[in-house]
């Protein structure tokens, strides 16, 4: 008989193993010779001891795991792992939203008064959430007591005092709520409680400029995931005295849940008036919870290694996703790679969660914080992000017999598809649209449909200048499809107003723009046989110097020559009007079919779209791009 194993084999951690080798050990001693291991009073015995020995190490273990950023678990160790790292986690962001206020005084005066913290709010799903403004805006009688940039951010007001106890070496400066959102904290410190002199107090974000006579504080998130504030102490930073009183004034917010607000009550008066008039000019966006653990990881390391700098273009995106949580992606990219280039520039586009454009405060807001770590010759531009449509017309074939569903649901499952690929796989910079990925999703979609043909087409959309000769050009930045000069034009567009007539665009298939309405055959009566270009290798198609009088929106369209589409820099894909039809492959019957599925490129409005001005035409017009 083979001897028994005498020797525990420590590397096998599993419950079973831990047994296995415990019963292994006692058989190899000559004092348990004769004993039955499968008894049920040795074996539980042997049971609890293998239990004790698996539940230490899973504790060592895990213990082992919560050392290391990559591998901790537990918030408050990935916390204190990424505060090594000199990285603080971002907290909750309040959204925010524009108006625009005109007030009617009940008697001329010069100037009206929006006060701070003007309280206005908005209903979500049956909660009420306040929203103030965070300065004062002045309304002057030379334009009408009529300001449109009125920004107003979500957020519960809240003071907090703490009164300064030199005496106790523990005391600590905890914020009572954990959704502070710490870009709204204002410290003062007053002297005490006889003497209400205030001194304000600035977070240190550059602790190579602190001084002993630094008036700053210092955020951290606790072991309890709340904010607390620390101060000098007189060699980093201004020391508080015995008996000083620190106030803190911050908002308490609801991060994602109030973007996309835009419907506000006003308070009873404004500028102590009570006739005025409040419209949305931007819908709440920007909103964001507290940075999720993943986010700290993946953070802090690129924290440390840009060292609170922007040098190169990854520099500049660390920096914005790391301390602008409001923002859900950014594409950077240097003056020497920009169309035409130019140098001594980094251009950056970024999408705000919960939103498609940044207001101009908060493209005014991040520039600052980019030019306190860049390079003092280089300037950072924002620019807009910019969405091509992609629409695709999917036809799907199933087979009857291998599902109980309906045409109906089958088309169901290819539309949620559409919306789940549109989700996962676009909806933010860099990301292609993969032809593969997409027909794989769609014919995966339900195990009955046999395969999917689809065509697609790209699309822009812009909003004109009414009234005024203009030119547009529409960058698809990909190639459109013409096999061969002069073949079938591949430019189509949605109805304007273009000499009294509803017109629309098409090309003649060797670059040539033209405008055309249908008469009453429905037959193309052209107006203007030369209205502009199409590059069909670039996709730059040109619109020259017309007067369209009407029409919200025009949307262009073209057949890519790739069904690959890629974005170019500031670029967002989005699906758009995708159909679909269901065909019973038996019959070749269509049984179901849908239109322009809810995505969020039809769904959503995008108001910069509207053409952009680039220069002064020679005939007092504008030049526009559509990027």
């Amino acid at each position: 008989m083979a001897k028994a194993n005498s020797a525990i084999r420590v590397t096998d951690l599993n419950f079973n193993s831990i047994k296995t080798n415990l019963k292994n050990f006692l058989r190899g001693k000559p004092q348990f010779t004769d004993y039955d291991f499968e008894g049920s009073a040795l074996s539980n015995i042997i049971d609890l001891l293998a239990y004790n020995t698996y539940y230490n190490a899973v504790y060592v273990n895990m213990v082992g795991n919560e050392m290391f950023l990559d591998s901790a678990q537990v918030r408050n160790n990935v916390v204190a792992r990424a505060k090594m790292l000199g990285y603080t986690p971002t907290s909750a962001r309040g959204s925010s939203a524009t108006l625009s206020v005109t007030v009617t005084p009940s008697t001329n005066v010069v100037s009206l008064t929006i006060g701070a913290n003007t309280l206005f709010t908005s209903t979500i799903d049956g909660i009420q959430y306040k929203f103030t403004t965070r300065q004062p805006y002045v309304l002057l009688q030379s334009t009408g007591y009529t300001s449109n940039t009125i920004v107003i951010k979500e957020g519960e007001p809240v003071t907090q005092k703490f009164t300064v106890d030199t005496n106790n070496d523990s005391q600590r400066f905890v914020l009572n709520n954990n959704n502070v959102d710490t870009t709204t904290l204002k410290i003062k410190i007053q002297t005490s409680t006889s003497n209400t002199s205030l001194r304000t107090f600035v977070e240190a974000t550059n602790i190579v400029d602190v001084t002993a006579n630094s008036n700053v504080y210092f955020v951290q998130e606790n072991e309890n995931g709340k904010y607390e504030l620390l101060f000098g102490d007189g060699v980093l930073g201004t020391a508080l005295d015995n008996g000083n009183i620190v106030i803190a004034d911050y908002n308490v917010v609801n991060g994602t849940a109030t973007n996309g607000a835009n419907n506000f009550t006003a308070p009873s008066t404004i500028g102590g008036q009570s006739t005025f008039t409040v419209t949305v000019a931007n819908s709440a966006f920007g909103g964001a919870n507290a940075e999720s653990i993943s986010s700290i990881k993946f953070n802090a390391p690129k924290s440390f290694q840009r060292q609170n700098r922007a040098v190169i273009k990854n520099d500049y995106a660390r920096t914005l996703l790391a301390e602008a949580p409001d923002l859900q992606a950014v594409s950077v990219w240097g003056g020497e790679d920009n169309d035409p280039p130019i140098y001594g520039k980094v251009y950056i586009a970024a999408k705000p969660t919960g939103g498609n454009l940044l207001s101009d405060q908060r493209k005014a807001e991040l520039t600052t914080l980019l030019t306190s770590k860049n390079v003092v010759t280089i300037s950072p531009t924002f620019v807009d992000a910019t969405y091509l449509y992609v629409v695709p017309s999917i036809t799907i074939r199933y087979d009857v017999g291998q599902t109980t569903l309906t045409a109906g649901s089958i088309s169901d499952k290819v539309s949620q598809a559409v919306v789940d690929f549109e989700t996962s796989d676009l909806s933010l910079f860099d990301r292609k649209f993969r032809e593969s990925n997409f027909v794989n999703d769609m014919v995966s979609s339900d195990p009955s449909i046999l395969g999917a043909n689809i065509t697609y087409r790209m699309m822009k959309r812009f909003s004109p200048n009414q009234n005024i000769t203009t030119s547009y050009s529409i960058a698809f930045n990909n190639s459109i499809s013409n096999p061969h000069a002069g073949h079938y034009g591949a430019v189509s567009s949605t109805s304007f107003t273009f000499q009294n007539q509803t017109c629309f665009l098409d090309d003649d298939g060797n670059g040539i723009l033209r405008i055309y309405y249908l008469d009453s055959q429905n037959n193309k009566t052209y107006l203007n046989t030369s209205a502009g270009t199409v590059d069909y290798s670039s996709g730059l198609v040109t619109i020259k110097s017309v007067i369209i009088t009407s029409s919200d929106t025009i949307e262009v369209n073209v057949k890519p020559a790739i069904n690959d589409i890629a974005p170019a820099r500031n670029m967002i894909l989005l699906i758009s009007k995708a159909s679909i039809d269901v065909v019973n492959d038996s019959t070749g019957v269509v049984e179901s079919s849908v239109s322009n599925i809810t995505t969020a490129g039809t769904t959503e409005t995008i108001t910069s779209e509207t053409a952009r001005i680039l220069s002064t035409g020679s005939t007092g017009g504008v030049t526009n791009l559509v990027y």
